[in-house]
């Protein structure tokens, strides 16, 4: 999940230190540089046959499904702050994940709870927007929706746990308990096996 902090009494209210467009800007280029090299990829796999192409097509359908879920995923995070109420300043343009960072001190469960469930919600979208508009006929697009779905399933296993709590009564810092650096380790073999598995039955 997003960072999430503390901040005393005494701070004055946070701005953005990046307008929200500007981020936007730079991160729908990202998605549709993403997606425009994994198009050109496809294209090509799909008009000469070459092992070579369906090789290259299948890493920038992995890169592209793993990249703009992670975007949506932040963006996701971000949006369900903002919209639960929270005080979640941007932060500056060059630094790329996360986008922004909860006021704790200034904001209350409602929005780390949206934090929490707009960030799932985002990155499984993105999987089902895959499978929805595209035909599963080629590597590529095969690989686009595994590297998706792989990623979805690494996330949404470190933080399911962390929502549940905090909708249990846990305060934010209760929720994160017992998510240590090789649990998330774990959970992402879990989601690259996921993902490799989902690439193979395809």
């Amino acid at each position: 999940m997003a960072t999430a902090t503390a901040a005393p009494e005494s701070a004055a209210f946070p701005a953005d230190a990046t307008p929200v467009w500007k981020l936007a800007l730079r991160d729908g280029t990202l998605a549709l540089a993403g997606l425009s090299l994994f198009a050109a990829a496809d294209t090509w796999h799909a008009t000469t046959g070459l092992a070579l192409a369906g090789f290259v097509a299948t890493l920038d359908g992995i890169l592209a499904g793993v990249g703009i879920g992670i975007l949506a995923h932040e963006w996701g995070h971000f949006a369900g702050a903002r919209l639960g109420g929270g005080i979640a300043p941007t932060k500056e343009f060059s630094s790329l994940f996360p986008i922004f960072v909860l006021d704790l001190e200034r904001s209350d469960m409602t929005a780390f709870r949206g934090m929490g469930i707009g960030g799932n919600v985002a990155h499984w979208g993105w999987v089902l927007a895959i499978a929805w508009l595209l035909p599963m006929d080629a590597i590529g697009r095969v690989a686009l929706l595994a590297g998706a779905f792989g990623f979805a399933v690494s996330a949404s296993i470190t933080e399911f746990p962390i929502i549940r709590r905090a909708y249990s009564g846990a305060t934010a810092a209760e929720s994160f308990k017992g998510l240590t650096r090789e649990k998330l380790r774990h959970h992402r073999w879990i989601g690259f096996a996921a993902g490799v598995a989902l690439l193979v039955l395809l």
